[in-house]
């Protein structure tokens, strides 16, 4: 014991990335390690075989280790990865972890290994004992590589996918998930390190599918804004069994900064102690005031995952409520689309273009004002002081690019950075003009009324834009025909309001650190709308309408009689 904690010391405190990989901190792999045993059903004497099949530097085997070793169990520890200097700090590291502990390290593609299992080479982790050709092992401890679609590439996913019985969008670790069944035991465990969106994502989906057709999922943890990476993703616990159910109810656990208001009168000494504990609600860890949700989700092997998992009875409650109430939803308002993408905002967006040269100071007819998620603002777009450089025919809803040479000064700024330009080959060769935005969507759309919303924001911030203004790709927005006018103010009054919050953090739940929510399209277009005929209704409409032209001074008392109409207008009582 004592080497092991003394290799367990020896780490760097430092975690770098390793070809893109943020490495498990020792006290989550700790964590992790303690929740998997908790979990499993190990076999009665012998030594037990746990693999991490993208191990890095070993610190998830060196925590398994460490907790086997107190209950004086032995352990045959197998560790495969891509990199072979990860391999060589791994085995440095588990060489002499502890008397009855044995590593085996290989340089070697988990998932290709499990494709080509035939052909690999000798003195793999696939030539040993086993059926097929496999290894077999009692636990599974991993946290992949955190590979998205986009990254992967559209060839290398679709092979993913064919390989694992996996479909719509496949990132990496959905693929490990998939192939930890022909490694496991029949009474095998794993446990997994994976972002927190394949809870309430649309493209979480085929995640939810494949957890509740092939496993029994013992628990999730989403470990919400908790930082436990360097990276911006927010991660969750997976713990499962080598198991197939037709129905099981799944333990869930989240843990989230807690808003201000929230007090606590319990404490624990990391966030880990709380959530061990059975505090439902705000626990102060230090200086920090934490909230915790616990709840259970009922699913089937056969049905219901495209509904995000949802576990807290009240919200499900809520949600049945809300949507009892609801007439239409935002996506019958029209298409959510993106704003403008111009892959070079340097050039195309200013906050001012006076300050140029006069010969290259674009023509006025060219720039437009735009609305951008910092300078968004709830019920209105007026405070906008950004403009776009739009070189596009306005009253034509196709993309059609105007003369430049008719605009002198606008052609000579753009041969300013025509260097920058061009290496936008992706423009280039899609038989664009080198000087062109590459999504600049519905020219002649940006003219008619509009709801505009950031991507992410902590609250709701949805305004009715009329000055014509474009949107930036940071934003989205909903073009509104002369009749939705009475349903759209209807809508920016539902999604400014606190019920709105609600209904987003149970269906969706998808919040980034400090609070912040991601509002894009997949989650928008469900939100609710009530029957705009309610007496309700039409006050929400009629308050968000006085709310456009509103005095900072005006606003907060506004705010909160729309919000107590909007709850009303869904038959609800304000909290």
């Amino acid at each position: 014991m004592e080497e092991l904690v003394a290799a367990t010391a020896s780490r760097q405190v430092g975690r770098e990335k390793l070809e893109g990989i943020h490495y498990t901190p020792a006290d989550l792999a700790k964590y992790v390690a303690q929740k998997l045993l908790l979990h499993a059903s190990l076999p009665d004497g012998g030594t037990v075989k746990v693999l991490d099949p993208a191990c890095g530097d070993g610190e998830l085997l060196l925590a398994i280790a460490q907790e086997l070793a107190e209950r004086n169990v032995a352990a045959e520890l197998v560790g495969t990865d891509t990199d072979e200097h990860a391999i060589k700090a791994a085995t440095d590291r588990l060489a002499n972890a502890a008397s009855n502990v044995s590593f085996r390290g290989y340089v070697s593609d988990f998932l290709l290994g499990l494709a080509e299992v035939n052909s690999v080479a000798p003195s793999t982790l696939f030539d040993a004992e086993g059926e097929g050709g496999r290894e077999k092992f009692d636990l599974v401890i991993a946290n992949p590589p955190y590979v998205r679609t986009q990254h992967l590439g559209s060839a290398r996913a679709q092979e993913l996918g064919r390989q694992f019985g996996l479909s719509g969008r496949v990132d990496l670790y959905q693929a490990f998930i998939a192939g930890f069944r022909s490694v496991l035991e029949d009474h095998g465990s794993f446990g997994i390190i994976v972002p927190n969106r394949f809870l309430v994502t649309k493209g979480g989906e085929s995640t939810r599918r494949l957890l509740a057709s092939r496993y029994r999922v013992n628990e999730i943890i989403d470990l919400g804004d908790t930082k436990q990476f360097a990276a911006a993703v927010l991660p969750a616990l997976i713990f499962a069994s080598n198991t197939q159910l037709d129905s099981q109810k799944i333990p869930v656990t989240s843990i989230y900064a807690a808003a201000k208001e929230e007090q606590s009168s319990t404490n624990a000494e990391s966030i880990y102690g709380a959530l061990d504990g059975n505090t439902n609600g705000a626990v102060k860890v230090g200086t920090d005031t934490w909230s915790i949700e616990r709840g259970e989700i009922a699913v089937r092997s056969d049905s219901g995952f495209d509904k995000p998992w949802v576990s807290r009875s009240s919200d499900l409650e809520f949600l049945a409520a809300v949507d009892e109430a609801s007439l239409f939803r935002f996506s019958d308002l029209g298409k959510i689309r993106v704003g403008v993408k111009s892959t070079a905002d340097k050039v195309f967006i200013r906050r001012s273009w006076d300050d140029l040269e006069a010969s290259v100071r674009p023509e006025s007819e060219l720039l437009h004002p735009l609305v951008s998620s910092d300078t968004a603002q709830r019920w209105n777009c007026r405070h906008s002081t950004l403009s776009i450089l739009y070189p596009y025919d306005m009253t034509n809803r196709k993309r059609v690019p105007l003369d430049i040479d008719r605009f002198p000064r606008a052609a000579a700024y753009l041969k300013l950075h025509r260097e920058q330009l061009e290496g936008r080959k992706y423009v280039i060769d899609a038989g664009r003009k080198w000087w062109e935005i590459w999504v600049p969507q519905k020219p002649a759309e940006w003219a008619a009324p509009k709801i505009v919303f950031p991507d992410i924001s902590t609250n709701g911030k949805f305004a009715i834009d009329r000055t014509g203004a474009l949107v930036n790709g940071n934003c989205y927005w909903i073009s509104l025909s002369p009749e939705q006018e009475e349903l759209g103010y209807l809508a920016v009054a539902v999604a400014n309001s606190s019920l709105a919050m609600r209904y987003y953090d149970a269906r969706f739940g998808n919040k980034l650190y400090a609070g912040r929510r991601r509002f894009i399209s997949q989650y928008v277009e469900h939100f609710p709308l009530p029957d705009p005929e309610n007496p309700a209704a039409k006050r929400a409409v009629k308050l968000a309408r006085e709310l456009e032209g509103a005095t900072d001074l005006a606003t907060p008392s506004l705010e909160r009689d729309v919000d107590a109409a909007v709850w009303s207008a869904f038959g609800l009582e304000q909290p």
